[in-house]
């Protein structure tokens, strides 16, 4: 089976960063593009003098989540045209009411959903997971914004949908052609405090229902900003040291539609990051202390999208190659991937059916040497309207993985229309909509290989399981220039044999908490106003979340009941925006409250963070610019996210996108 995993070595000399600069890069990756046919101009209308563009067809990037009418989805297009230079991190922070754990600015970044670990959410591109099957996590500092076009964000466990870790939610992000004759593209440059700076390019051309994207990008940041060192007495200003990082990625992707609009696509990313390790502020002058990770991400995949009728179907199949080099210690692994699905629809009925396998090939030192691990899912999903204003959905999934019993994992939602938009009899008067939904499945998450593996097998280790039920509301408001969208959810969320490293002697192991347990509620409200040109937009989003062990491992555990480490109870985002003319202004807030670091009586206090971005977007000779500028944390608050590591105060950053 080694045979079938990549030798990174063989390919090394094709995309390594010290040996192709960016431009090479280009010239590699559009090569390889041009299998498709290709034509010196692009079709024109002569009278307008533009493009002419065929309709473009938009992927859905959560092709399940209409299975579940009882939890809320939310769904963000064209996240690239005003986030580019930013991480998945960096979006969620701004955007949701979702906590995310920061060890430090750039630094490792990870996802807690509804006070779950950041391997309950699942993360995927294009229906591959971008979790590293060795850790069963995604780094969300990893995840560059530019490479993607839409995301939607599916808050609730389902793994009846999504699969295996789907405990509190999912992520899907996805890539989409435009399927129009031409070239079209962009370039974008930004820098920034602490020496950051960005770059990155996006080259597409279509031609006869093909098309070819190439993108690239590199980022870079000394990061030595000044902070309040807060373990030495009169809390002196330092400055960071070790905290550089040099990222850079590819991504080629090669579409082709057909004339019944079924679509066959191959794309291919590669990842590479360069780190130092952000040291505690209380080794900050300590440079025997210093370490940096290297890791590279190769994943590549080829999926067949088909309709037929009132038939839709994919087939898929993806490798994935996760390496990570810390000090002289290896961890990596190579995953081989297929799957397929189809669904059939009517006026009231839909229902899908399919299932996945895959193959993980571990190449870890601390596992026993021969390790492997088969895994599979066999799945079906349901979606009926017996009547306009009710929706019933629902389903099942079953899991193998080698040497692991996991339990079916079942779904059932519901949601009643009380106040139908569409049907409103006089457009001139306010328009309303209310709906209220509910939601109960099972999900379960399979043990990490790290968790399995590590200094040898932890025959033991069972499969962690969750039961979710919810209940909220969703409410929207036309009227003349107002319109207002605002939604409530509650919930309550166990999880049982949640998986912990706890010390056993002199080395720590995995083991199973018997029980934790979540509840709290989700609101958020949006309102737009136009007139006289302008366009007034409040978006504002909070989060309470209330988690804590019932059961333990350890006798009279001082812990149980209490609030589990670094998760805060209270979480607001809210953003305020201003446009006429093609100039908007954003003054964004966040507040993230109390929390606990690993001690439950060490309490972190709430910290705000207030933002400001002007962005202006213009044409000039016959081309589009958008010019961003932003002011970071413009109170010059001195915080940390996770306890002693530092982060940083004012910065401010201007950024420049040609598009053509």
């Amino acid at each position: 089976m080694n045979s079938l995993f990549l030798n990174f070595r063989e390919v090394e000399f094709m995309i390594n960063f010290h040996k192709c600069s960016l431009p090479a890069l280009f010239i590699f990756l559009f090569a390889a593009s041009c299998m498709i046919p290709l034509q010196t101009k692009a079709q024109t209308d002569d009278t307008l003098g533009s493009v002419v563009v065929s309709h473009s067809v938009k992927q859905n990037a959560s092709r399940n989540a209409k299975f579940s009418p009882g939890t809320r989805v939310q769904k963000f297009d064209e996240i690239q045209q005003t986030n580019a230079n930013n991480s998945l991190s960096d979006f969620l922070k701004n955007q949701t009411a979702i906590y995310i754990k920061e060890y430090g600015r750039g630094m490792s970044s990870y996802i807690s959903m509804r006070g779950t670990s950041s391997s309950h959410t699942t993360i995927d591109w294009n229906g591959q997971s971008l979790a590293v099957p060795t850790m069963g996590q995604t780094d969300l500092s990893h995840i560059p914004l530019y490479f993607f076009d839409n995301m939607s964000v599916h808050t609730g466990g389902n793994s009846a949908l999504y699969g295996n870790g789907s405990l509190s939610g999912n992520i899907q992000l996805s890539t989409t052609p435009l399927f129009r004759d031409g070239v079209s593209g962009d370039v974008t440059l930004k820098a920034g405090s602490f020496a950051t700076l960005f770059g990155g390019g996006t080259f597409r051309y279509g031609k006869n229902e093909w098309e070819s994207r190439t993108s690239a990008y590199i980022s870079y940041a000394k990061n030595n900003f000044k902070f309040r060192n807060n373990t030495k007495i009169g809390f002196p200003t330092e400055r960071l040291n070790n905290a550089r990082y040099n990222n850079w990625g590819a991504l080629q992707e090669v579409f082709k539609r057909f004339n019944d609009h079924s679509v066959l696509q191959f794309n291919f990313m590669y990842l590479q990051f360069d780190r130092e390790i952000q040291p505690s502020v209380s080794n900050n002058m300590s440079p025997e202390s210093y370490h940096s990770i290297f890791d590279r991400n190769i994943k590549v995949s080829a999926a067949y999208n088909g309709k037929r009728a009132r038939w839709g179907y994919n087939v898929r199949a993806s490798y994935n190659h996760d390496h990570e080099l810390y000090e002289s210690d290896i961890i990596a692994a190579g995953r081989v991937s297929a799957g397929g699905d189809a669904e059939y629809r009517s006026n009231k009925l839909s229902i899908r059916g399919g299932g996945s396998v895959e193959y993980i090939k571990p190449d870890v030192d601390a596992y026993e040497a021969g390790t492997d691990e088969w895994r599979g899912d066999l799945f079906a999903l349901l979606l009926w309207n017996p009547a306009r204003a009710f929706t019933i959905g629902g389903g099942i999934r079953g899991s193998f993985v080698t040497g692991m019993s996991i339990p079916v994992q079942p779904s059932i939602d519901v949601k009643y229309q009380i106040l139908d938009p569409l049907r409103a009899s006089d457009i001139t008067d306010a328009i309303h909509g209310l709906s209220v939904r509910a939601s109960l499945s099972k999900s379960a998450k399979i043990p990490t290989l790290n968790d399995r593996y590590w200094g040898g097998s932890n025959t033991g280790l069972k499969a962690e399981t969750g039961v979710t039920c919810e209940v909220g509301g969703d409410y929207t408001l036309t009227h003349g220039n107002w319109n207002l969208n605002g939604f409530v959810t509650g919930y309550l969320s166990d999880v049982n044999d949640w998986i912990r490293w706890l010390p056993a002697g002199e080395i720590w192991r995995p083991a199973n908490v018997p029980k934790v347990s979540s509840r709290g509620i989700e609101c958020g409200t949006s309102v737009t106003r136009n007139w006289s040109g302008w366009k007034m937009h409040l978006k504002a989003n909070y989060a309470y979340t209330h988690v804590t062990m019932k059961e333990s491992l350890l006798a009279n555990d001082p812990s149980i009941g209490h609030q589990m480490a670094y998760q805060p109870e209270h979480t607001v985002t809210s953003n305020l925006s201003a446009s006429i003319k093609g100039l908007t202004a954003t003054i964004s807030y966040s507040y993230i409250g109390e929390r606990t670091s690993t001690d439950i009586y060490d309490i972190m206090p709430g910290y705000s963070l207030l933002d400001l971005g002007i962005n202006y977007k213009f044409v000039f000779l016959s081309q589009e610019w958008d010019v961003t500028g932003e002011v970071k944390n413009i109170l010059n608050s001195s915080y940390q996210n996770i306890r002693f590591y530092a982060m940083p105060g004012i910065n401010f950053a201007l950024a420049l996108q040609w598009k053509f």
